[in-house]
């Protein structure tokens, strides 16, 4: 009984952690129309100023 118990474990426990990962990791989307916009104006202001050493 004890290496069926294991068995299950062995087998559901990534199976689980792995649907965890999945449906968790899909909840937080794209950038907001806010972010987007910001981090569009921060690219153009920023855009030539860079200094490669």
């Amino acid at each position: 009984m004890e290496g069926y118990l294991w068995a299950l474990v062995i087998v559901c426990g990534p199976i689980l952690l792995g649907a965890a990962i999945f449906l968790f990791g899909k909840r937080r989307g794209g950038l907001s129309r806010t972010e987007q916009r910001v981090s569009e104006q921060g690219a153009r202001e920023n855009w030539g100023k860079e200094e490669i050493h």
